[in-house]
């Protein structure tokens, strides 16, 4: 626990206080002696964190060093803002003096400060010695690799877990009994962490009910939920198209116009995790019963809920796994890959058996002790001192809980401070791996490695926590790294609970919770989820980190956050502010200079006109403005922030930066960038560039804008994602680019120009992993050429990418084709794969191509393993109805929606 919140700040305090050495060159000698009083204690931590739990007086100590390293760290940063706002610029020679004379006042006061945390420094490691804490070897210091630990993330499915198959046949066959016409609900019901999610997974993506039920839909309940939040997200999902009608569909009308679209369907519906008989009866009523055989699958950790849902059905009680199958769910998470039981390697079947044994038969607890084990080396004396260190109880729930407390501990104290980082994130959250690394760089919790950059680190970071299964992967980007990610809710109490242990961060989770409390808890990092704040003017001086969620919510509806005084957290480091209506503030709110602040979300947020200008960004890092509007309909960005390197926009955002100030910049992702101000040349260091032309609607505007954008280009050799779109495309080939070889993610959107009728296989980058085609309109099938990309491993050809009828794959083409998505192709009739096309293919999408009358021969493609028909013809339904060789030779887990 202490190296958590202690070891890394006291390492990044340690690497960090001399940087600012014109600022501090009168207290370098006080600074110097107080670093080498932090390198002292760090050394001792280890001791201390492993004596914290047994002694009370080694615990008020690591609380004693986490004080006192926080004071260091308040002292250091209110003094960089003081002389940051006070530091003479342009101004009269009579201010400057003033200005001056103040600056001095402040070292002075600074000096004094630093005097008396040396002596209270000094004072504890005196104390450290009466308490015999000595040092520890550092065999947990680093993130260091071990010999077996693959370096991308594992195929093995995290949703897989031994035992379940005799379950999902057993709810099945329930399911699918017509003669029950009464609208039945089944529960599954259970503790924390036995799985009850991954067995309604496996139910819903099961071929015999696809072809059994008109509609099937998937609803995450949780605690904490607004029921017209979910009555929404149940109608358009078998609505689509409402979705996006005009006017949309009011909060009054909400409950009967679902009732009216689910009364003529035969529907499954999966609430999932629902925690009280009442939140049953909210929800019920949106759920009419047709008298069809309609079914609702309820997965809750009460049977109170599941006999008030259904009295007439029996629960369905998830039992524990027995032995052999803890054992094989142990194997499967310590070696990151299936073993046959023969095969177990002898010395470690025995520790197996001991350690499956205190786990109870709890998945979830089998889960992270294999995380834990997948870590450590493949032997009998590491699995042995791991099992022996392990002080269970008897009850199961407790066991899963010292489980769960072992992985933390386990964890290397970098990666600690990442983990509770999860505590902010709002129950049931779709978090961004990439922007949760964002914010952990701004924290400074990320280790140094001079081999790497910081983002490459960060992202290993992540791939750590999700090797220990203490994360679990819901979308995987383009490169096969963590796209989204979320924490199992056991695994999220622990992280909450030891993040206020430690007063890392404070979570404000209560639907209209008081948090007028902030400026007495004065939080480090402070979470406000669904939080209604009473007074005006709330606010916390010491505050790190303040993320405030809205979520579900229209930035009309702002949970209070308008009514926080933002320019009162002068020592952000992280801010991120979600469906809030910022034009509500008034300029005194507002903070207009944020000296530390190095990460700024501002989602789906009302931005008056003139906020960014008011900015004065000194150490911004990233910017996050994607779903926000502003009062004149587009966002701009003309501010100099050299210290800016990633940019995330949104169809209204447009950039006007001084790019020769700008050369840290790797992420432009989703911006409008007027034809007449691109300069990007001197962003030499660009890993991803997602732009968008407008006004471009001719052949040869198009053509120039191209030879242009390949000037600015010209320093570009970094690039790997690139997206392009527009009226008219201007796209002519990557080849005279400095980063052809290096492009990996290729994005087109907008109408190709009329000499390129067909791409050529020269055009594209030779090392193009992904390639996405939008509103192309070519004429000819571009299979022909698209299967010659050899490294090509996703291709999605979106709406009206292709105008023809007939697509053919050719015998040997796509050979590393991974993922194939056909979307909103509206003339497409006829599509044919040779034997031997996609060798590989694991993933098809079919999306709304309404001529489409029938699927190729699947049975060709041996490798498939999921297929999603969305909308489909009725010709198209029919035949997939029919056609039971399919299902039974690669269990394909249909998803169909009727259209």
């Amino acid at each position: 626990m202490a190296e958590s919140a202690v070891g890394y700040l006291l390492q990044k305090l340690a690497d960090t206080l001399l940087k600012k050495a014109q600022e501090l060159q009168a207290v370098s000698r006080q600074i110097e002696q107080m670093q080498k009083e932090l390198l002292l204690i760090q050394a001792y931590l280890r001791d201390a964190d492993s004596k914290s739990n047994k002694n009370q007086s080694v615990k008020v100590w690591v609380k004693q060093v986490r004080d006192i390293a926080h004071r260091i760290e308040d002292v250091i940063d209110t003094f960089l803002v003081e002389i940051e706002e006070n530091h003479p610029k342009s101004s009269p020679w009579y201010r400057k003096i003033c200005m001056w004379l103040k600056i001095n006042k402040l070292k002075l006061k600074l000096s004094g400060d630093l005097e008396e945390i040396t002596q209270a420094l000094k004072n504890i490691y005196q104390l450290r010695i009466n308490l015999e804490i000595t040092i520890r070897g550092a065999d947990n210091e680093q993130i260091g690799p071990v010999p077996f630990r693959p370096t991308k993330p594992t195929d093995v499915d995290d949703s897989e877990v031994v035992g379940l198959e005799d379950d999902k046949r057993n709810i099945i066959k329930q399911l699918l009994d017509t003669n029950i016409s009464r609208q039945m609900v089944l529960s599954i019901v259970g503790p924390g962490g036995l799985g009850k999610t991954t067995l309604a997974q496996k139910v819903f993506k099961s071929a015999e009910l696809e072809r059994h039920f008109d509609c099937r839909t998937w609803v995450s309940i949780s605690q904490k939920f607004n029921i017209n939040d979910i009555f929404r997200k149940i109608l358009y999902s078998i609505e689509p198209t409402m979705e996006k009608q005009n006017p949309p569909v009011t909060d009054e009308n909400l409950q009967a116009e679902l009732q009216k679209s689910l009364t003529s369907k035969r529907y499954l519906i999966i609430l999932d995790d629902v925690w009280r008989d009442s939140d049953w009866e909210q929800l019920k009523k949106g759920l009419p019963d047709p008298k069809n055989a309609s079914r609702v699958i309820i997965t809750s950790r009460s049977v109170d809920v599941a006999l008030v849902a259904d009295c007439n059905t029996q629960p369905y009680k998830l039992r524990y796994l027995n032995a052999d199958e803890s054992i094989a769910l142990l194997f499967i998470k310590a070696f990151q890959q299936h073993i046959q039981p023969k095969k177990y390697p002898h010395d470690l079947l025995q520790v197996a058996e001991k350690l499956t044994k205190k786990c109870g038969g709890l998945p979830l607890a089998l889960v992270v002790l294999g995380g834990i084990l997948s870590r450590k080396e493949r032997n009998y004396t590491a699995w042995n001192t791991t099992e022996e260190t392990m002080d269970w109880h008897d009850e199961a729930g407790k066991k899963c809980s010292q489980v769960l407390a072992m992985s933390y501990e386990d964890l290397p104290y970098q990666l600690k401070p990442c983990f509770l980082y999860f505590a902010s994130f709002p129950e049931d959250y779709k978090i961004s791996g990439e922007h949760v690394t964002r914010m952990w760089m701004a924290e400074g919790f990320i280790p140094k490695d001079g081999a790497r950059t910081i983002e490459d680190r960060a992202e290993k970071c992540l791939e750590e926590l999700v090797q220990r299964c203490l994360i679990q992967v819901t979308g995987k980007s383009w490169n096969g790294y963590c796209e989204y990610c979320n924490m199992h809710d056991l695994l999220r109490v622990l992280a909450i609970t030891k993040a206020k242990e430690e007063n890392f961060f404070t979570v404000f989770s209560k639907e209209g919770e008081d948090v007028d409390q902030l400026p007495a808890i004065k939080p480090r990092r402070a979470a406000l989820q669904f939080s209604t704040l009473t007074q005006d003017g709330v606010y916390s001086e010491n505050t790190r980190s303040l993320l405030c969620f809205g979520f579900g919510r229209s930035s009309s509806n702002d949970c209070g956050f308008s009514k926080l005084n933002y320019s009162g957290f002068s020592l952000l480091r992280v801010l991120t502010l979600q469906s809030v209506d910022m034009t509500k503030f008034t300029q005194r709110q507002w903070p207009k200079g944020l000296v530390h602040l190095r990460y700024l979300g501002l989602r789906d947020c009302r931005i008056p006109k003139d906020l960014l200008k008011n900015f004065s960004f000194y150490n911004l890092e990233t910017i996050d403005l994607k779903g926000s509007v502003s009062e004149e309909g587009i966002i701009v960005l003309d501010v100099l922030i050299p210290t800016l390197k990633h940019v995330y926009g949104f169809w209204n955002f447009y950039l006007r930066l001084q790019w020769d100030h700008h050369t840290n910049l790797q992420t432009l992702n989703y911006v409008h960038i007027e034809t007449e101000i691109v300069e990007l040349a001197c962003c030499i260091n660009l890993r991803t560039l997602v732009i968008n032309f407008r006004g471009i609607k001719d052949n040869e505007r198009a053509l120039q804008m191209w030879q242009n954008l390949k000037v600015v280009l010209r320093r570009t050799e970094q690039l790997v994602y690139f997206g392009i779109g527009g009226g008219m495309l201007p796209f002519g080939g990557t080849t005279d680019l400095p980063c052809h070889g290096k492009i990996q993610n290729l994005n087109l959107e907008g109408e190709w120009m009329r000499y390129i009728c067909v791409p050529s296989v020269e055009m594209f980058p030779p090392n193009l992993t992904k390639l996405t085609l939008q509103w192309s309109k070519l004429e000819e099938d571009p299979m022909p050429i698209l299967e010659k990309l050899l490294s090509l491993r996703i291709l999605h050809l979106g709406i009206d990418s292709y105008l023809g009828t007939k697509l053919i794959c050719s015998t040997g083409g796509f050979p590393n084709l991974e993922k194939l998505e056909l979307s909103v192709l509206a003339d497409l009739c006829h599509w044919d794969i040779k034997e031997g096309a996609m060798p590989v293919l694991r993933h098809l999408i079919i999306h709304n191509c309404e001529r489409l009358n029938a699927l190729p021969e699947l049975q060709k493609v041996l490798t498939l393993q999921e297929l999603v028909v969305n909308w489909p013809s009725h010709e198209l339904r029919e035949s997939m109805q029919g056609d039971e060789d399919l299902h039974k030779i690669h269990h394909i887990p249909f998803v169909r929606k009727e259209k």
